[in-house]
């Protein structure tokens, strides 16, 4: 049987930028939706690379399941020595912000003070810790699940006990320092074969100032702008930072990555008025935004589609040699 890549995913619609790419260099390739799709493990897993696109919003395009369907399956595949992408650490790391917090922590990345909480009652103990302005945020996040800012304990009092309040769907609510950033943008570092690719800079001054606690018209802006937790496949605020300068943070990020058996991947941070750097969020499962790629050479799903073919014809020397 020939080679081929295996992309591993639950959202169709993710993986079309990709598919567009992989076909355009005639690579091999063969979708797994895990949301649907049942693996024989008691089989071999056939040769190939294995690219795992697994999501932590998949619970909300019905797949709550999807991730731990997903970690059986890499298991599976690791057990049999098979090359993949984004492994099961990576896995770990998508679907917990407290892990990666404390991941990153310890490669010496600063990240905005978190509380971890399991229950209402945690949540509202734990938000006497903060004296200034503070979000909430799902541990098991993407797209912005659960981030809302508050101002004070009391509106953090009155959106709990109110019909309102979203659970992560882990059980797990972050409690943490809002970072006042000066100008209002986000950074998003992008890697691909766990190398620096480009930054994308964000405008977030619609975002910064939205809590639960605003007029209903202002509550109609969508989630992910709140924050700082952005959606980057949408909107025409990025654009791609031309000669980008933070080039110790990205030896860091570049060790953090390397470390966890992260390949591919997109990390995010914001820069406060005092110029402190804290990074929020590492999105293993990462998408690019068209409106940027436009006015640069650097095009992120062709890369990624370029390192999967490079991976697949190294593999399948080795195999010939062997």
């Amino acid at each position: 049987m020939k080679n081929k890549i295996y992309i591993l995913h639950e959202n169709d619609e993710w993986v079309e930028p990709l598919r567009k790419e992989l076909q355009a260099i005639n690579a091999p390739f063969e979708e797994w939706h895990l949301g649907k799709r049942n693996v024989d493990h008691l089989d071999k897993p056939p040769y190939g690379i294995f690219y795992n696109r697994m999501s932590a919003s998949s619970h909300t395009r019905g797949h709550r399941y999807a991730p731990e369907h997903t970690a059986v399956v890499l298991n599976w595949l690791e057990k049999n020595k098979r090359r993949v992408i984004n492994n099961s650490r990576a896995l770990n790391l998508e679907i917990s912000k407290s892990l990666q917090y404390k991941e990153l922590e310890s490669f010496g990345i600063k990240t905005p003070k978190t509380i971890y909480c399991s229950n209402k009652e945690s949540i509202l103990k734990s938000a006497n810790v903060f004296t200034k302005p503070f979000i909430t945020k799902h541990n098991r996040g993407g797209k912005g699940l659960g981030v809302k800012l508050f101002n004070n304990k009391k509106e953090l009092d009155s959106y709990v006990s109110s019909g309102n309040f979203e659970p992560s769907i882990d059980g797990i609510t972050l409690l943490q320092d809002y970072i006042d950033a000066n100008p209002k943008v986000i950074k998003r570092v992008e890697f691909v074969n766990s190398k620096f690719l480009y930054t994308v800079e964000v405008d977030a001054s619609e975002g910064f100032e939205l809590c639960p606690a605003c007029p209903e018209d202002q509550n109609d802006i969508p989630q992910q702008q709140i924050a700082g937790e952005f959606c980057p496949t949408t909107g025409n605020k990025f654009k791609i930072v031309k000669n980008y300068k933070e080039n110790k943070l990205t030896e860091k990020y570049e060790n953090f990555i390397a470390a966890n058996g992260i390949e591919i991947a997109g990390i995010e941070y914001i820069t406060d008025k005092k110029g402190e750097i804290y990074t929020y969020d590492v999105n293993t499962n990462t998408n690019y935004n068209s409106q940027a790629e436009k006015v640069s050479e650097i095009k992120g799903m062709k890369s990624i589609a370029k390192f999967l073919k490079e991976e697949l014809l190294l593999l399948s020397n080795i195999k010939t040699v062997a």
